[in-house]
C-alpha cells in the first residue's frame, strides 16, 4: 500500500509541475500570427519559422524589471514569461513594415493604463512609431474579449 501510494504522489507532482502551457507564435511572411498572445505566468511561448526574423523586447514596453530579449536571427526561440505585465517585441529587420507583437502575461492591474502609458511612450521616442497601430489593435482585441 506504501509504495502505491509513493507512485500516486509522485505522479501527481509531475502533473502539477507540467501545468504550464505551451504557446507558438509563427513568422508568416512579415507578420507575427497571433499577433497577439494572452498566457498565464509560467507559461512558455516559442517563436517559430524564424529563417528570416528575430525576437527583441522594447525596452519601454515591458513590465519593470524584466530582461531584454534580443535573439539571433534565424533561430526558432522559447521562453517562460513568469512576470505579469504587457510585453511588446519586434522582429528588428522588419521593425519598419511593422512585423511586431503583443503579450498579456497574467491579469496586470490597470491593463488600459499601461497601454496608454506605452502609447505616450511613442510621443516622446519616434522610433517606436510602428507600436501605435499594434497596441491600438491590441487594445480593441482585449475589448472585444471582455479583458479591459
Amino acid at each position: 500500500m506504501a509504495k502505491r501510494l509513493f507512485w500516486v504522489i509522485l505522479f501527481w507532482g509531475f502533473v502539477s509541475v507540467s501545468q504550464a502551457a505551451e504557446h507558438e507564435v509563427r513568422a508568416v511572411g512579415v507578420k507575427f500570427d497571433p499577433m497577439f498572445i494572452v498566457i498565464e505566468p509560467g507559461d512558455n511561448v516559442s517563436w517559430v519559422n524564424m529563417p528570416a526574423h528575430m525576437i527583441e523586447t522594447i525596452d519601454a514596453m515591458v513590465p519593470e524589471g524584466t530582461e531584454k530579449i534580443m535573439t539571433e536571427l534565424g533561430v526558432d526561440v522559447n521562453f517562460t514569461f513568469d512576470l505579469e505585465g504587457i510585453y511588446v517585441y519586434k522582429c528588428t529587420p522588419h521593425w519598419g513594415a511593422r512585423m511586431g507583437g503583443v503579450m498579456l502575461v497574467g491579469n496586470p492591474s490597470d491593463i488600459e493604463g499601461t497601454i496608454d502609458a506605452y502609447l505616450a511612450e511613442i510621443q516622446k521616442d519616434k522610433s517606436l512609431l510602428p507600436a501605435k497601430g499594434l497596441l491600438k489593435k491590441f487594445k480593441k482585441h482585449l475589448q472585444k474579449q471582455g479583458v479591459i
